[in-house]
């Protein structure tokens, strides 16, 4: 008896490994996206109640492509975190733009609690590889990191071979990530059968350069609906995608494919190259130096008495880079990436960090001369002025600081949410918005609170968080999300005007003079407004060749022309005499950060895609 089950057995062994889970070509799992989890929402019981089906069901492991919250808070991470924590299978997890654009954390939480914010697993016969698409902490297109475009040729380079190649992100891998054709470039190079996104919240098949994309449904859909998630099987070359609505049986697949001949997916629409046609129209404009980093960055540039300049990269390595020998001169490496674009003032650079600390740096040898504890992560760009440093320290305070000593003058702690943007001072005042709804000024002097503002509109994502507001003429001038230009009196900061008419976000700026105030639109357009008058009066509106934006880069103007940029890398001039297009470059496709004018009026800015750059144009 005992021979005859072990005979059985020899015979069974083979047939098991053959099929199933031991079939090392086939693959079950649940791929999780656009959870969208706040406190004391129904989505919390929706999600307890997915973690139990799956607990329950026969799938391998569990995927998750982000917008796993709302709003990027600490406490909205940690509850998803905990939910989570409920998985019997094993998960892997990348962040989508919700826990990015509006991090409390500047992206330090979601690494804190998931170890990373990409990753690699191996899998029997499969590699799957999953990696952040931003943006981060500002509004614009998806960006893949620098470092993470280096790490994952690195990573295919070395684990890719005899493995079947699956990738996971938010973002789809088209022209809403900037640099999406360098990562399909890559994939292809390895034959990445297929690409699992996000974002837009309807399970469908998509082309990626030739890659098969899957876009997963959301826990709730935007239209109502009952909730669900997607399950996805993988076997012997066939690829299925099920809508899986909760509590009730499989069905059929909603998405087939054979991923060695995805014929779907031909007739869909891929994603053009960047067009950098509009360069030969203007050939007196050009880039005239160009410093290229092995991250991304996400600060401005601030130059050193025209011989050097400072900044900040997304591996938190703050770096003064000499113009004239084209070398590091010193750089300080700081846990977390940096979003503070950095000041210079007096052989002194001041700059805020993710370690919730504002530094004083030595010019020449990087020593620290000072640093104060503003006990959360500071993004907000430091205003040096007459020897003082104003600055948001994260959720904290806004400070004073002495620029040479490091001594705090003052600090105001009335804020309820992140300051970002940096402030403007003008004589005893200090204007800054923040992440809670409001806009404040303050007594430079002292610190005390003169008034704060807000739109009466219940949803902080509509806060002037991101915009740098312009004082002139007793007024000061800001744009929001919420799509209105407002006017206040400096002084009362009460209302004098407040329009939608025209399509705001949160680009602006103001002239040399201080008469005439600018804002680049969502639509094509950047508009001039009077600063002395008591109502609305535009002066003028002008195409900008623009299309669509909705990039945050400050809108900067000299005595001859008024600069916008976009989230595609255009910069666009208009001539201040004649009100017309002066002229456009594009620097590349990623989002510009921020720019300004060098003594000579060249236009000095940096790009996300790790470039410091000078443009240059002849008049």
């Amino acid at each position: 008896m005992r021979s005859v089950s072990l005979l059985f057995l020899a015979l069974l062994i083979p047939l098991l490994i053959g099929c199933g889970k031991g079939d090392s070509s086939a693959v079950k799992f649940a791929f999780l996206t656009d959870l969208h989890i706040t406190p004391g929402s129904d989505n919390i019981g929706h999600m307890k109640n997915v973690i139990d089906e799956i607990n329950s069901s026969d799938v391998d492991m569990v995927l998750i492509t982000g917008d796993i919250c709302n709003s990027g808070s600490n406490e909205e991470l940690l509850l998803v975190y905990d939910l989570l924590d409920g998985l019997d299978k094993d998960y892997h997890i990348v962040p989508g733009n919700h826990e990015t654009n509006w991090s409390e954390s500047a992206g330090q939480k979601f690494i804190e609690l998931w170890g990373d914010d990409r990753f690699i697993v191996e899998w029997k016969d499969f590699l799957f590889v999953g990696f952040s698409t931003g943006p981060y902490l500002k509004m614009g297109d998806g960006h893949v990191k620098r470092e993470d475009v280096h790490w994952l040729k690195k990573e295919l380079e070395e684990r890719a071979e005899g493995k079947q190649l699956f990738s996971f992100a938010h973002y789809p891998l088209n022209e809403e990530l900037d640099n999406w054709y360098e990562i399909t470039d890559i994939l292809n190079s390895y034959d990445c059968r297929a690409s699992f996104c996000g974002h837009h919240h309807q399970l469908r098949v998509m082309n990626f350069d030739g890659i098969p994309g899957i876009m997963g449904r959301s826990l709730v859909l935007r239209d109502g609906g009952e909730p669900g998630y997607n399950i996805i099987k993988i076997d012997n070359d066939s690829l299925q995608a099920y809508e899986k609505i909760l509590d009730k049986p499989l069905g059929e697949p909603d998405i087939a494919i054979d991923l060695n001949n995805p014929v779907k997916i031909e007739e869909l629409e891929t994603s053009a190259a960047p067009d950098y046609s509009v360069n030969a129209e203007y050939p007196a404009v050009g880039i005239d130096y160009e410093w290229v980093d092995a991250a991304s960055v996400f600060t401005g540039v601030s130059l050193i008495n025209d011989t050097a300049f400072v900044y900040g990269n997304s591996l938190g390595e703050l770096k003064v880079v000499s113009y004239l020998s084209d070398e590091v001169l010193w750089e300080h490496n700081f846990e977390g990436s940096l979003f503070s674009t950095p000041a210079y003032y007096d052989d002194i650079v001041v700059t805020g960090a993710a370690d919730g600390y504002i530094y004083g740096f030595n010019v020449a040898t990087g020593d620290i001369l000072w640093q104060v504890n503003a006990g959360s992560p500071v993004v907000a760009a430091p205003v040096i002025k007459d020897g003082f440093v104003y600055i948001g320290g994260g959720y904290s305070a806004f400070y004073k600081i002495d620029v040479v000593s490091g001594e705090v003058q003052w600090a105001f702690d009335g804020i309820d949410a992140q300051v970002q943007a940096e402030a403007v001072v003008k004589d005893d005042h200090v204007v800054f918005g923040a992440w809670d709804r409001h806009l404040y000024n303050l007594s430079a002097e002292t610190g005390e609170l003169r008034w704060k503002w807000n739109n009466d509109h219940g949803a902080v994502l509509y806060s002037p968080g991101n915009v740098v507001p312009a004082i002139s003429e007793g007024r000061v001038f800001i744009v929001a999300p919420d799509r209105y230009m407002t006017s206040l009196d400096l002084k009362s900061g009460n209302e004098i005007w407040r329009t939608g008419e025209y399509d705001v976000r949160e680009s602006m700026g103001v002239s040399p003079c201080g008469e005439e105030v600018y804002a680049k639109l969502m639509d094509d357009y950047i508009i001039s407004v009077s600063t002395t008058t008591n109502s609305f009066d535009l002066n003028w509106i002008v195409d900008a060749g623009i299309g669509y934006d909705h990039n945050p880069c400050p809108v900067i103007s000299s005595d001859d022309i008024v600069v916008g940029a976009t989230r595609n890398g255009l910069v666009t001039a208009i001539d201040r005499s004649n009100e017309e297009l002066k002229w456009i470059h594009k620097v590349g496709n990623s989002s510009v950060n921020f720019m300004d004018f060098d003594s000579a009026g060249n236009i000095w800015l940096t790009s996300m895609d790790g470039r410091v750059i000078k443009i240059k144009y002849k008049e």
